[in-house]
C-alpha cells in the first residue's frame, strides 16, 4: 500500500503547484524502479485519491529510472536484478562479487517532473 503514500506526495505537489484555480489534463513523474512501485498500482491511487480535487480526471503518465547498487566492501557498482514478489521488491540484495550487503545508489527518485 505504499503507493498511496506516493501518489499522495504526487497530488499534493500538484495542487500545490497549480494553484486554487488551475487544472490539470496530465501530470508526468519519474518513479526510481526500486522504490517497488508499479504503473497501475501508482496510477491507480493517484485516480482514487485525486477524485473531489482539481486534479480529479487528470491522467497520471509513469516514467521509470533505472536502480543500481553498489557495495562498500569490494567497489562492487552495477544494475541488479529485481526480484517481484506478490508486488513488493526484495529488500535484501547481496554483492554478486564478494556477497557482502550492497546500498542502493539510484532508482529510489520520485520526482514530478511537469504540469499539463
Amino acid at each position: 500500500m505504499h503507493e498511496y503514500v506516493y501518489a499522495d506526495k504526487i497530488l499534493q505537489s500538484v495542487l500545490q503547484e497549480i494553484g486554487p484555480k488551475g487544472r490539470p489534463t496530465a501530470v508526468t513523474v519519474e518513479i526510481g524502479e526500486m522504490l517497488g512501485l508499479t504503473r497501475e498500482t501508482l496510477t491507480s491511487a493517484y485516480g482514487i485519491l485525486s477524485k473531489g480535487t482539481q486534479a480529479e480526471g487528470s491522467k497520471l503518465k509513469v516514467k521509470f529510472s533505472k536502480g543500481a547498487v553498489e557495495c562498500p566492501e569490494c567497489g562492487f557498482h552495477g544494475r541488479m536484478r529485481l526480484t517481484r514478489h506478490m508486488h513488493a521488491v526484495d529488500p535484501t540484495f547481496a554483492c554478486p562479487e564478494c556477497g557482502s550487503s550492497l546500498r542502493v545508489s539510484a532508482g529510489l527518485e520520485a520526482r514530478l517532473i511537469a504540469i499539463e
